[in-house]
């Protein structure tokens, strides 16, 4: 039975151990910023009562806060905690997605009151940005993102999880299944988005009804939160749909005010300058970095804490910074409108232009697309897209890594022409330097969605590896500039959805590494995205005949494939051998040129390690120590994930001091993991 936490905590908490108490908090006051965490604690042993309003602030943290470094959440918390961050942002994002021509920007027309006609408004052109009042004190964004194929690489960078998602699918597609378009855009949020809430609407429905799998699309997508059929054109016409959409509206402005509870507070003073450069945009997208800087340094934000702030706005999306580049003096501005960006580098990429150029983009290109167009913002001012800000464009397009710098051409000047992978020729070249028979292949083939930046951003990253200009939309052929001689073909399929990796040459392991990291690098992004790696086994480790595969009749011949980490578990057990249904292999050959992934270090880090654990041992017994001093409060810690994410409704539990108590254990992990990293 859980007791009662107003008696629970009245009283100071069991101390077994006075001594190793006092210990504890003294040498918690030691590390930098974690005098919050010994206060903490302090007031528990001490029974003080708790501010349940705090402690759920302190406990469910947004997503800008949580992604900082140990200092700067410590830093958060502490002002909290000392009243100070008071002010709410209140303000919400709603992404409206789905295929072209589903009716997104018509949806959004009618949310505000206007007309709506057949026909009657334009393709999207990336990403279009409004504001909307919801009757409520939240004011939410509009996001509504083109359905275009080549727009939805480039979504990624502007879609977050704490927001709302609005799925917009078209009823009278045709050769389309409602259920498939659905699957398609729902694991696109999972991606990016997490476990971000989603409306799932049907447009049209007045002129096709459409069956929507609910049970099968809910069971894989619990963020589903409702199924809307609706008639953008008619939403305030006839009893029926005028309720329907109702009932849509009022489930928008029921999940983005959820949304909104859990926010980052701002101090007096930052919300003050926060309001100065809302006001400021409306004038210029831009602001010039010094003019931060002095209003910064006006209300005495300094140092470490202007960083944390301007990277807080930049989560938020109220200012875009790259922190290289301004380190570097490439940018001297910050763009404060994020509107003239994503217009700026949608209008690049839908340009029939770089269409006819196949992807090759100069600086000239860049100012001749975008000198004619006519863009606002919505309050009416004109973007403008002088030469001396196309710099800041092009260069968020290649920190974007939407595009690579060109390879230098006799007489051309450095650093004004780029490639933009996406709208290279889709073809593949008749002849690629690449000889396949002895090469290791490796597959990462993904359950239903192979994000087209996966393999953009690969090409990317690796552009200096191109070899002699072989290069196409679904691939790439690679030479290492370091492994002398090694070569790589990378190729997305995405109708098998199937990235697959061959490499060749003298150092294939540890070329092979390198792309690996790569992949995993970016898919790391995705935590939420299912895929399986598979080794495709070489016909040369194969022992004796082959196994049961070949016998199935009415198939094609399969490709002998089987899971990495299939494996590795077989290699880790101390396997010699794989025994498969494609017959039986020499485990030590098929893995010979792989990188493993069992936490070995080199010397230098394992003694890194070694040392960081002794100097810190004698603290981690104190902190054990003073755990087990808080008697029966610990053993409420279990599950703690769960009850936090149950907390909201439950304030009045002592659940809610296990959360506390467990988030200060986290910190001080997530400190001494920091102190290790910035060592090395």
């Amino acid at each position: 039975r859980i007791p009662d936490a107003a008696v629970y905590l009245s009283q100071p908490l069991p101390s077994p151990i006075p001594a190793q108490q006092v210990r504890f908090l003294t040498q918690l006051r030691q590390l930098p910023t974690f005098e919050y965490w010994a206060n903490w604690f302090r007031d528990r042993y001490e029974g003080k009562s708790m501010d349940p309003d705090l402690l759920k602030k302190s406990v469910l943290l947004p997503e800008e806060i949580a992604s900082q470094d140990p200092r700067a959440i410590n830093r958060y918390l502490a002002e909290l905690a000392a009243g100070e961050r008071t002010e709410g942002i209140k303000r919400v994002r709603a992404i409206f997605i789905g295929d072209g021509e589903a009716g997104k920007t018509s949806l959004i027309q009618a949310l505000n009151g206007e007309a709506v006609t057949e026909g009657g408004t334009d393709m999207t052109c990336g990403v279009d940005i409004s504001e909307w009042l919801a009757g409520t004190d939240l004011r939410a964004h509009f996001w509504d993102f083109g359905g275009q194929v080549i727009a939805h690489a480039t979504h990624q960078f502007f879609l977050r999880a704490r927001c709302v998602y609005v799925l917009v699918l078209n009823a009278r597609s045709i050769g389309h299944d409602p259920n498939q378009q659905a699957e398609y855009w729902l694991e696109f949020v999972r991606a990016f988005g997490a476990d971000a809430p989603v409306l799932l609407v049907v447009n049209k429905w007045d002129l096709t009804p459409v069956h929507v799998d609910m049970h099968r699309l809910t069971r894989k997508h619990p963020n589903i939160r409702d199924f809307h059929g609706l008639s953008a054109t008619r939403y305030g016409d006839g009893e029926e749909f005028a309720d329907r959409f109702a009932r849509f509206r009022q489930a928008l402005v029921h999940e983005l005010t959820k949304v909104g509870k859990v926010q980052p507070y701002f101090l007096k003073s930052e919300s003050a300058i926060l309001d100065g450069l809302r006001v400021d945009s409306r004038r210029d997208p831009f602001l010039k970095k010094g003019v931060f800087e002095a209003k910064c340094q006006e209300h005495g934000i300094e140092g470490e804490a202007r960083r944390t702030f301007l990277e807080r706005l930049d989560q938020l999306g109220e200012i875009i910074w790259f922190p290289d580049s301004y380190r570097l003096q490439i940018f001297t501005e910050y763009l404060l409108n994020p509107r003239w960006l994503t217009h700026g580098v949608y209008h690049i990429l839908y340009s029939g232009l770089l269409r006819r150029q196949n992807g090759a983009l100069s600086f000239q290109d860049a100012a001749t697309v975008l000198r004619g167009s006519d863009v606002r913002d919505e309050d009416g001012n004109r973007f403008a897209y002088p030469p001396e800000r196309l710099a800041f464009l092009l260069g968020a397009m290649e920190q974007f890594q939407l595009c690579y710098p060109a390879p230098g051409e006799p007489g051309a000047p450095a650093g004004e022409r780029w490639i933009v992978p996406g709208l290279l020729p889709s073809d593949r070249p008749a002849r690629i330097d690449f000889d396949e028979r002895d090469a290791l292949r490796f597959d990462f083939r993904f359950d239903t969605l192979l994000p087209r930046h996966v393999l953009s951003q690969l090409m990317v990253r690796h552009h200096k590896d191109i070899r002699n200009h072989q290069i196409w939309q679904h691939g790439v052929c690679l030479e290492s500039r370091k492994w002398g001689m090694s070569r790589a073909l990378v190729e997305a399929d995405y109708q098998t959805r199937v990235l697959s990796l061959a490499v060749s040459g003298p150092h294939v392991d540890k070329y092979f590494a390198v792309l690996y990291d790569s992949v995993l690098d970016i898919l790391g992004r995705m935590p939420k995205l299912e895929y399986v790696e598979q080794l495709r086994l070489d016909e040369r480790a194969r022992i004796g005949e082959e196994g049961i595969a070949r016998h199935r009749g009415g198939r094609e011949k399969e490709i002998p494939r089987e899971s990495y980490h299939t494996l590795l578990a077989l290699e880790a057990a101390g396997q010699k051998r794989l025994i498969c249904e494609f017959g039986t292999y020499d485990l030590e050959r098929l893995l010979r040129p792989l990188p493993r992934r069992e936490g070995k270090m080199t010397g230098d880090e394992s003694g890194g390690e070694t040392d960081m654990r002794q100097n810190n041992k004698e603290t981690w017994q104190d902190i054990m120590l003073a755990f087990s001093g808080l008697g029966g409060l610990v053993a409420l810690i279990g599950g703690l994930i769960a009850v936090i994410k149950g907390l909201y409704p439950l304030l009045g539990s002592v659940g809610m001091v296990a959360g506390g108590v467990a988030l200060g254990g986290v910190a001080l992990v997530a400190w001494l993991r920091y102190q290790k990293k910035s060592r090395r």
